[in-house]
């Protein structure tokens, strides 16, 4: 069967209750701003007929050095005013995965994520034996005051005066900013790959859907690649990302079929907020959430297109 189109990326920079009126004009033209350079750092690759899994890569390393989102340079503050960083990634075409958890110096968690995945021995690691593996692997690792931001250790500090143990917090602050990728690349491959900061004032140790593979970031070339962004724990009890295959290997849903039913139905039932991105095998993208908005967008070999709600943006 011919592809549809010839390569297709599509990107999350975090979905949340996105309210008009607490987006200046300014930040919302800096975040589209790096989405798109997201874009093209991704679609440079797959036009040049390069692989879903380096187009996935080069698009999230993009995200996790801006300031704007949830991951890498923007992450979030945990209980202990520290950054845990979360990754994976996973590649269709053999079902292989790497993933890593609440590691604190790795600058480009996805690129670390990808190391695992190319190791036969290991596919996850944690806490400070993630960044001891990852310097011995030649991966770059800061302090982790590297990741401050004023933006995010306002955040913390109001959560902080909340008062509250919870991990998660229904706030509109609070919620928004883990990065993900999906491509189909020339050949067909499909790939995925997730990287958050988890959620503000998280305890220590806690571990979110975007390190878990068939929860946050899930890939196989007969159906989907599938990167989610929401509160992971609702996402892990659902599944999310391997339902949306297995719905479409199993059930012969179509990509938006199988996508619209994870995120408002099987996800949406249990009280989930947040979204997905999803790429079929013939090129087909779907963006499904059901929070206020989601910073998104894709790429093909037609078009190009941004979102933050329901009208498309221009940059």
């Amino acid at each position: 069967m011919t592809k549809k189109y010839k390569y297709s990326l599509c990107i999350h920079g975090g979905a949340g209750v996105i309210e008009k009126e607490n987006l200046s004009s300014s930040d919302k033209d800096l975040i589209l701003k790096d989405l798109n350079a997201s874009l093209e750092a991704g679609e440079k690759i797959l036009a040049a007929g390069g692989s879903a899994i380096d187009a996935v890569c080069a698009a999230v390393v993009v995200l996790e050095n801006s300031r704007h989102f949830n991951a890498g340079k923007g992450a979030v503050y945990s209980r202990n005013g520290k950054h845990l960083l979360e990754a994976s990634i996973m590649d269709g075409s053999n079902l292989k995965a790497g993933a890593l958890a609440n590691c604190s110096r790795v600058k480009n968690p996805v690129n670390f994520a990808r190391t695992l995945m190319e190791r036969d021995d290991i596919i996850m690691i944690s806490g400070d034996d993630a960044d001891k593996l990852a310097a011995e692997h030649g991966h770059d690792l800061v302090d982790n005051s590297w990741f401050d931001t004023p933006f995010r250790e306002e955040q913390w500090k109001q959560a902080k005066a909340m008062n509250t143990d919870e991990t998660f917090l229904d706030h509109s602050n609070f919620k928004k900013g883990t990065v993900g990728a999906v491509a189909m690349d020339s050949q067909g491959n499909l790939a995925a790959a997730t990287s958050t900061g988890g959620m503000t004032n998280k305890m220590e140790g806690r571990i979110g859907d975007s390190a878990i593979i068939g929860s946050g970031t899930y890939a196989q070339n007969k159906t989907c690649a599938v990167s989610c962004t929401g509160i992971g724990e609702f996402f892990m009890r659902a599944t999310v990302a391997s339902y949306v295959s297995n719905l479409m290997e199993f059930a012969g849903m179509s990509l938006e079929e199988a996508a619209e039913k994870a995120i408002h139905e099987h996800h949406g039932n249990l009280g989930g907020d947040g979204g997905l991105v999803a790429v079929d095998s013939e090129g087909n993208t779907i963006m499904s959430y059901n929070s206020a908005g989601m910073y998104r967008g894709y790429v093909n070999s037609s078009e190009k297109k941004l979102y933050v709600w329901d009208e498309e943006e221009k940059v």
